[in-house]
């Protein structure tokens, strides 16, 4: 009985697995249309047969009609290209508009009931008149009505009449094993449809040139191709006529009165695109695929102001197609076409056997672009995974073929070097695949990377380029190079054919991958994919001794990953073996002894750090990479040590001219360690003044990151005493913790900040020393027209010298709202303050200013934490003596007037007014707090000029009698206020510039 039911359970399980077989819905599409190019307009009929090849019982259809993505300001594409810097949705004319009217949808002659979604107009919601059984189909019809817009706005539209007809009919959406996919039409996130067959006849001028998806029926238009491709030849031949067609644009010529229509077909495609223009030069191949030998042709075409760009262009085709059908498996199709258009998503966009190509500088570029596009056939072409949820699986495999085919064709390349000072200042040798390193390591140590399974609508923007695509094609490189080749592409071919026209998911991936290897790859797919986890290793023990090099290699980073470790003779790698993955330590030995071990010397591997990768048998300190001195910067190599040595200079009223070299490790693809240290001769001082910044960044699993840092400042402080008696040097620990998710693109950001304070200034013969700390917590949310920010911190500092003592705690809120967009885009700035000193027991002479909570942010005097860089620290001299930091109360004074010994309460206003030349505003201020026991109310107003959070000057027009009792003289400059912003080895302020 025991025996039964083990087998009647296992017939239950397989036949529960049977029934859960893969199916996929079918849309088969005849369409007509029509082009008006004087209006700008297309017109046509459609019909589609809509087959339910699911075991679900259908009674609606979700259809996309995403021409209306255009229409208006309240779509999701107007909304996502507007907080992306693209207004022409949201102000821009009617006519650059575009959208699809003219719909009534039938079948068999009855109209059905349909309506648009509540909150996308670019989806509609058909009632079916029956119900549609698992195995039946319908047939619904519809005429429609295209406006077309501007093609600056996104992927559909046209420019003059150049005209890219994308995502241009009503499409139904996708349907599989999780439920309906509508999705509205966005720029940042692609596509998602069934496959099907297509029968398409366009209608138009007839000296239209046309670049589409299918296979073209019509004789007469491919006569007139052929025609074009031999003018467009013995231009090429002629080199006079090839630079008389470089110099300028080519205007439109007239349309033709005689109309034409074209007809394409094609099956097993999940689109269709096509692309007119009446000046398109034409250049026709083949390319014959390496397994099948089938024959494939291949059409370029192109404005003739870039004949000489695209020349070759037929040669790129060629041998993208090739390599791709020999990495992957054979293009099913019987043409390809590159056409060149201007279009604003980005450098290229592919459609089904047809590729549009941007605006690129050279030939290289072209050809990356044409090969990437082309690609796409392949990913997201043949193999239709969801482009919108898992946009990694067209855009980084495809990646990953691109940047292989650009070192196997060119293995010598130096293209990234190329790029970065032509090489020089030791960026010498970085190729192709060092370009996508870069980008990802730079992201990943900065703490801006985000995990590459996300979302398309969620990447930040500058991830969805990097993560997307270079992380993604660097970590498939990096399997590639674990696997080997053979066993890769046998894995590739495995999945191309197991998923040739279907819809595979992330799990197919993986589960291909490791049917064919044989090997646990969730390392891979569950760590480097589905997080943001970060790679790094070291080397541990390493010993040549009786023939043999035993080696100890740390998995230090998150991620049990697998880890080349090579032997090495001088730098010519002998042997390579592999470090299964594991969670701390691994040994391994080679049966010579090595003068060099190295992990990872071919920069296969992404990690975060590099600098513990080397050992030497022979030479001091063996396990720190020899130096190199470069002249202003460098690339972070694994093998050596960087020292970049830059003139270093700067200016204060005290210290007067300095002069003196800056020294750092500041570098493409930063390392966890980052130091700057500026020694510089004070002329003011007749000593040594400078700066020196550590800072070392952590991956730990519950946070974003963490840095441990120093920071120390050593600066004349006053100018009354002679040379060098008066000076002061700090020194201020930290630890930074990110809280952020970086796994949303508009996700609240929280840091928190813990810094310590030693310091001892020197006046004369006397020496003041304080100590302290604090700790602040700040976060921050952002949207297209509007940020909120908020700070809360708690401060303690002890003067040694006359036991002062002080602790605070304060906050602040600041909201932005952009209140005018577009050309005279203009901010209206709205600042809360709240602070308590819950402990001020200071004895000495002037303290009560320096430690109480400034009215109009810090002086210099005011600093106590050393946190700001200022011209005139001391206030020892009228030079810069109203410079202040934009904190604490945040009035826009000069006024030395106003602290608080016990509370304040401040709210601050800024007014953008709208002019041509940015910057300019109106300001207001209003406080309470208490001083020395005396209760104050002051205000003030005036007009100000700001560049971001660097510059700023304000004069103020109408203020408190306090205020103006306060100021140094009455002079108009004695009044005028200023903030500078300057940290040279800031890296948040990078973080934001890249944000």
């Amino acid at each position: 009985m025991k025996y039964f039911l083990i087998i009647a359970v296992f017939v239950f399980i397989s036949l529960s697995v049977f029934s859960q077989e893969y199916w996929q819905q079918e849309v088969n599409y005849k369409i007509e249309v029509e082009l008006d190019d004087e209006n700008h307009f297309l017109r046509g009929n459609e019909t589609f047969e809509y087959v339910n090849n699911s075991p679900d019982e259908l009674t609606f259809i979700y259809v996309h009609v995403w021409p209306n993505a255009y229409k208006d300001d309240q779509t999701a594409l107007a909304k996502q290209l507007y907080i992306g810097g693209n207004d022409l949705l949201k102000f821009g004319a009617d006519s650059l508009k575009g959208y699809i009217d003219s719909l009534d949808f039938t079948s068999n002659g009855a109209k059905l009931s349909w309506a648009y979604d509540e909150e996308h107009i670019d989806i509609v919601k058909i009632e079916l008149p029956t119900p549609l059984a698992p195995n039946e189909s319908i047939e619904i019809s519809t005429p429609f009505k295209v406006k077309l817009p501007s093609g600056r706005i996104s992927r559909l539209g046209h420019i003059g009449q150049s005209y890219q007809i994308t995502q241009w009919y009503p499409k139904p959406a996708v349907y599989d094993k999780d439920g309906w996919h509508q999705m509205p039409y966005l720029n940042q996130g692609e596509f998602y449809s069934e496959f099907g067959g297509y029968d398409v006849r366009i209608t138009l001028p007839e000296n239209y040139v046309v670049g589409s998806t299918g296979d073209l029926q019509t004789e007469e238009e491919l006569a007139f191709l052929e025609g074009k491709v031999k003018i467009t030849e013995e231009k090429i031949a002629s080199l006079q006529a090839r630079k008389k067609l470089n110099k300028e644009k080519t205007p439109f010529p007239a349309s033709s009165k005689k109309m034409k229509t074209i007809r394409y077909v094609q099956d097993n495609v999940h689109d269709f695109a096509w692309f007119a223009d009446k000046r398109y030069e034409v250049l026709k191949g083949e390319v014959v695929l390496p397994n099948t030998m089938k024959a494939v042709t291949t059409w370029a075409m192109f404005v003739p102001q870039n004949i000489q760009l695209w020349q070759n262009a037929i040669e790129y085709i060629n041998d993208g197609a090739y390599y791709y059908s020999k990495w992957n498996g054979d293009y099913p199709y019987n043409q390809i076409t590159a056409v060149d258009g201007t279009i604003s998503a980005g450098g290229g966009m592919e459609y089904p056997n047809v590729t549009v190509i941007g605006n690129t500088g050279d030939a290289l570029s072209l050809e990356v672009v044409i090969v990437h596009e082309v690609g796409h056939n392949w990913f997201y072409g043949i193999l239709g995974s969801n482009e919108r949820v898992h946009g990694w699986m067209d855009e980084g495999l495809n990646t990953l073929n691109e940047v292989r085919y650009i070192m196997t064709k060119y293995p010598e390349n130096d293209y990234l070097a190329d790029m970065i000072m032509n090489g020089k200042f030791n960026f010498h040798g970085l190729h192709y695949h060092d370009f996508n390193d870069v980008l990802t390591r730079s992201l990943t140590n900065l703490g801006l990377d985000q995990p590459i399974e996300t979302h398309s609508a969620e990447f930040k923007s500058i991830n969805y380029g990097v993560t997307m695509y270079q992380k993604t094609g660097l970590v498939f490189d990096y399997l590639r190079y674990y696997l080997g080749d053979e066993l890769f592409d046998k894995s590739m071919h495995a999945y191309y054919e197991r998923f040739e026209f279907k819809h595979p998911q992330p799990e197919d991936v993986q589960t291909v991958f490791e049917e064919v290897t044989g090997q646990n790859l969730n390392w891979f797919f569950g760590g480097l994919i589905k997080t943001s986890d970060n790679l790094d290793f070291r080397l541990g023990h390493v010993k040549a001794k009786d023939g043999k090099t035993s080696v100890d290699v740390c998995n230090i980073g998150s991620i049990k990953a697998p880890i080349p470790v090579s032997a090495m003779i001088g730098d010519s790698v002998v042997e390579t073996k592999w470090v299964q993955p594991c969670q701390n330590k691994a040994s391994l030995e080679f049966d010579k002894e090595y003068d060099k071990i190295m992990i990872d010397p071919l920069r296969k591997i992404p990690e975060t750090n590099r600098q513990n990768n080397l050992w030497r048998k022979s030479g001091f300190l063996n396990k720190v990479e020899p130096l190199k001195v470069s002249f202003l910067t460098s690339y972070n190599r694994a093998e050596q040590t960087n020292l970049n040595i830059i003139p270093a200079m700067g200016w204060n009223a005290n210290d007067k001219f300095m002069l003196g070299l800056g020294f750092h490790n500041f570098s493409l693809a930063p390392n966890p360690f980052r130091y700057f240290v500026a020694p510089m001769y004070s002329f003011g001082r007749k000593s040594v003044s400078g700066i020196g910044e550590f800072s070392y960044t952590f991956f730990p699993r519950k946070l974003k990151l963490t840095t441990l840092g120093l920071s120390i400042k050593s600066f004349k402080d006053e100018q009354f005493y002679p040379r060098n008696l008066s000076y002061f040097v700090s020194l201020s620990p930290y630890l930074k913790l990110d809280f952020t998710d970086e796994s949303k693109r508009h996700a609240f950001q929280h840091r928190v900040l813990i810094q310590g304070l030693a310091k001892n200034t020197r006046r004369g013969f006397l020496d003041i020393f304080e100590y302290g700390g604090f700790l602040n917590w700040e976060a921050y949310f952002n949207k297209a027209d509007h940020t909120f920010e908020s700070n809360v911190r708690t401060d303690f500092i002890f003067n040694d010298n006359n036991n002062d003592q002080v602790g605070r705690i304060f906050g602040s809120a600041d909201y932005s709202y952009q209140y005018i967009k577009r050309k005279w885009e203009s901010n209206i700035d709205i600042r809360i303050f709240a602070g308590y000193n819950y402990l001020f027991d200071v004895n000495g002479a002037g303290n009560n200013y320096r430690y109480g909570l400034p009215l109009s942010g810090n002086s210099g005097y005011q600093d106590v934490f050393v946190e700001d860089y200022f011209f005139n620290r001391g206030g020892s001299s009228s030079a810069f003596y109203t410079q202040r930091v934009e904190n604490r109360g945040g009035f826009l004074s000069a006024s030395d007037f106003g602290y608080a010994t016990t509370w304040m309460l401040t709210s601050n206003l800024y007014v953008d007014i709208p002019l041509p030349i940015k910057g300019f505003g109106l300001f207001g201020d209003i406080g309470s707090f208490e001083q020395n026991g005396v209760f104050h109310t002051v205000y003030n107003a005036g007009v100000g000029f700001r560049i971001a959070d660097i510059f700023g000057i304000y004069y103020p027009l109408v203020e408190s009698q306090d205020l103006k009792d306060g100021y140094l003289g009455n002079r108009f400059v004695d009044k005028l206020r200023l903030t500078i912003n300057i940290n040279p080895v800031n890296t948040g302020f990078i973080k934001k510039l890249i944000k």
